[in-house]
């Protein structure tokens, strides 16, 4: 199966709460490759390469660990799929 890549952005209580570093770890449990950014607006970027599965199980983890603090997740896929080499957090 071919990797994807998702251009996935988090809002709701998603800065200053270790949401990057989070997605981060959890990304590389998961050999998902790309980065993790805050945005000026207050949300969370994350632009992730990897299989279908791994993505979704990344936006669960999260959900899970974030919970009520998420108050929105938007999901778009990407074409054509990007080639990163890790998946990093972006300052």
């Amino acid at each position: 199966m071919s990797d994807i890549t998702e251009r996935i952005l988090f809002s709701g209580k998603v800065q200053g709460v270790g949401f990057r570093w989070t997605t981060e770890r959890i990304a590389a449990r998961l050999f998902l490759r790309g980065f993790v950014c805050n945005l000026p607006d207050g949300r969370v970027e994350t632009v992730v390469a990897g299989s279908a599965v791994s993505i979704q199980q990344l936006v669960e983890k999260l959900q899970e660990r974030f919970g009520l603090g998420l108050t929105d997740v938007q999901r778009q896929t990407l074409e054509p799929a990007h080639e990163f080499t890790e998946f990093v957090i972006r300052r």
